[in-house]
């Protein structure tokens, strides 16, 4: 039987000569990241030595199956606890999100999934367990959260990460307590990063609230907040019990521990709470944009959010049309292994661990766990059909809630090759294209359009291809000139095979790009040399690999001084979007960024290499005219940036200059804009000289001096879409989903 001691009402210091100020304390960790066989036990035995302890718990769900497993008798010491006497007002689960991600870098659906998964997981062990109160010691926060957290039964969220701020911290807002307003209008009573709250002199990883100096909290009394408190969940496998009097010795006093409900439920009504409409903008995340390892692991996750995406509409689908049993198991552990990959530690640390081991491995097989099923899933919709004496049919199926219209690529015999027409039931005849680039055999291609959670068939028939006039004309002076019904492009041959001129014939034959400037140009300072070095320095070679009735597709292949660039620009001649792939074939290692701080590296600096993405290597997009709002998309809504530059270069100076799906840059006076849209979350630049760049490598000294390296070729694919009207009249984030 585990002794009983009851803790005693807090915030009984109100009414002393000294104000009373608060602080919350806990453990942040996991069997994924630290979490040590001991940790259970521990935290039930300084709980009872030190009555006055309380205990705030972001530990990843999966732990407590790992700590059963391996270590029963303290596993049921700690829960016996927590149910009899730690749930009230001694212990409080604050972050069950599954794998703990950073929420602004994933998508909407994966944020809830971790924490459908997360709760149903720690309530397996702890059944009792209140979700009240969202805190998190990693910057994990992104400005839709209010929304999600209230339908998952939350009433309050705490918006600061005081210990942890490597990766990035929340801007400073209101005193006590504010109303942080979400998106789409949702209220939570929150705990803001106050406006007070300085970072922390000399160092690069907290803010001044994490020890409840006497300094800091003078300085709150100074501002007008009544009740200040700090904050610092612990790491799992800190050992010295409560973090005032422990780690930290010189602290203001008098200092009571609470949980952060209990707190926020004893000055909600005292004191009055500031409406705060909270942009994504406000949170300020500094990752190793541009790293390799970085761009991989964010691609993996892309690749797995959208086909988990896609199984569970295929498993309906199934389940409708073939009665097939909706396969629970499999998407669980499909969802698990996806989540894990969602982990923060993974971008933030992505090589920590053992060879073959890293964080960045982890995330490639978990990803190709959870692709494997939603493969096998998908796969179960190709259902080819018979409909009469020599023909065939293909049935397309489109899980986008709204109708579509876009190509589908087709595998067929070799004999079929050059002699298959597409039909729609009704006996009309679609354009369709061979595709013979790529490497493998020629593929056709014709355009469907399909209902939205929908599909549609069409006959495949033996017919003769008609012959076409080409749309691609090579100039005297090399350069290749694409003529479609939507552009008239301009490739320079000269200068790397950039675009010269991009004319927009919906919109009037307006011009994209800037007079005397080159569109798609690849610039960043290689610090080893000394110098900036463009693709346009040198010239390219321009081919045309595709030229029918649906698309050009043209291949540039040219040189970033020693390293090879192949470009790949499919150009459609039925819709808007330009579709892009670069790849880039390293030469050794380049050192690529600001300066070489191989020598110079440490921690305490606030300047850093990594943080200027205008020296890093990166995408060119001069576009003519483009000067007014940038939007950009993050989970569940989209923020309209009021930066006037994304450059930074210091710990202290973080903005956010993330792209997760797409931004969309604006001519607001003649309501035009151009979208542009990305493989994987990274980093964008908008500077006084450039309306918009993309970022693309960075090789150099990272967070905790590792360095990041090249590990192969650089593939990205990315794509740009010039609409007329604003992004929502364009249908961009449509647009987007259907990429």
């Amino acid at each position: 039987m585990i002794p009983v001691v009851v803790s005693m009402l807090f915030l009984a210091g109100v009414g002393r000569a000294e104000r009373t100020a608060y602080f919350v304390d806990g453990y942040h960790g996991g069997i994924y990241g630290h979490y040590p066989m001991w940790q259970a036990r521990f935290m039930v035995d300084t709980l009872q030595e030190n009555p006055g302890w309380k205990i705030n718990l972001e530990i990843e769900p999966e732990t407590w199956d790992v700590v059963k497993e391996r270590d029963r008798a303290n596993y049921e010491y700690f829960r016996d606890y927590y149910e009899q006497t730690g749930r009230h007002g001694r212990i409080e689960f604050v972050n069950p999100a599954y794998a703990q991600p950073y929420c602004y870098n994933i998508s909407g659906e994966s944020i809830i999934r971790q924490f459908s998964y997360g709760i149903a997981k720690t309530r397996a062990h702890f059944p009792s367990a209140a979700f009240l109160t969202y805190s998190s010691e990693e910057p994990c926060f992104t400005a839709g959260l209010p929304q999600i957290l209230k339908g998952f039964g939350f009433r309050y969220a705490v918006l600061r990460n005081p210990d942890t701020c490597w990766g990035g911290y929340t801007a400073g807002f209101g005193k006590d307590l504010v109303n942080w307003i979400g998106p789409d209008g949702t209220a939570l009573l929150t705990v803001p990063r106050y406006a007070c709250e300085q970072l922390e002199e000399g160092s690069t990883w907290q803010t001044a609230s994490w020890a409840n100096s006497e300094a800091f909290i003078r300085g709150c009394l100074d501002d007008g907040i009544k009740f200040p408190v700090g904050m610092c969940l612990q790491d799992a496998g800190w050992n010295g019990g409560p973090w005032l009097g422990g780690a930290v010795r010189n602290f203001y006093q008098p200092t009571e521990y609470v949980v952060w409900t209990d707190y926020i439920e004893h000055i909600k009504d005292r004191v009055a709470a500031t409406d705060w409409e909270l942009s994504q903008e406000d949170i300020k995340p500094g990752l190793v944009w541009g790293a390799q390892v970085l761009q991989k692991l964010a691609q993996e996750v892309r690749v797995a959010e959208n086909r988990m995406i896609m199984a569970e509409k295929a498993a309906a689908f199934n389940a409708v049309f073939n009665g097939s049993e909706w396969p629970d198991a499999g998407f669980s552990e499909a969802w698990r292994t996806l989540m894990l990959a969602q982990h923060h530690d993974c971008w933030i640390v992505p090589y920590n661990g053992a060879q073959g081991d890293t964080w960045a491995d982890k995330v490639t097989r978990w990803t190709e766990a959870s692709n494997g099923f939603a493969e096998r899933e998908v796969e179960k919709l190709f259902l080819d059909f018979s409909s009469g004496s020599g023909t065939r049919g293909v049935r397309v199926f489109n899980t986008l809630g709204c109708s579509r219209t876009d190509r589908v690529t087709l595998a067929l015999p070799e004999e079929s090759v050059g002699a298959v027409g597409v039909y729609t039931l009704d006996g009309e005849r679609l354009e369709s294209q061979w595709i013979a680039s790529g490497g493998d055999s020629p593929k056709l291609c014709f355009e469907a359009t399909v209902p939205g959670v929908g599909f549609a068939s069409f006959l495949l028939k033996r017919e003769k291809a008609p012959a076409r006039q080409p749309s691609t004309t090579v100039l005297p002076n090399g350069d290749l000139q694409v003529e479609t019904d939507f552009y008239s492009v301009t490739f320079d041959s000269e200068h790397g095979g950039t675009i010269r001129a991009l004319s927009a014939k919906k919109q009037g034959g307006r011009s994209l790009v800037g007079s005397g400037k080159l569109l798609n140009d690849l610039r960043g300072f290689f610090y080893d040399e000394g110098r900036f070095i463009q693709l346009s320095d040198s010239r390219a070679e321009l081919a045309v690999l595709e030229d029918g009735p649906l698309l050009v597709r043209v291949q540039i292949s040219g040189r970033l001084d020693k390293h090879r660039v192949r470009q790949v620009v499919d150009i459609p001649k039925t819709q808007p979007r330009i579709d892009f792939s670069l790849q880039i074939e390293w030469e050794g290692q380049p050192g690529i960024g600001e300066y070489d701080q191989r020598d110079t590296y440490r921690a305490e600096d606030l300047k850093k290499a990594f943080y200027n993405d205008e020296y890093k290597l990166h995408l060119c997009f001069p576009l003519n005219g483009m000067d007014g709002t940038l939007f950009k998309n993050a989970p569940f809504e989209v923020c309209a940036s009021r930066l006037e530059d994304t450059l930074y270069s210091g710990w202290d100076e973080i903005k956010h200059n993330v792209i997760l799906n797409w931004v969309d840059v604006q001519n607001e006076a003649e309501q035009a804009g151009v979208a542009l849209f990305i493989d994987h979350t990274t980093s964008y630049l908008q500077t006084d000289g450039l309306p918009l760049g993309l970022t693309v490598q960075y090789v150099g000294k990272g967070l905790w001096a590792r360095d990041y390296r090249i590990h192969g070729p650089t593939r990205i694919r990315y794509a740009l879409l010039p609409h007329s009207g604003t992004w929502e009249d364009a249908g961009v984030a449509a647009a987007s989903d259907a990429w």
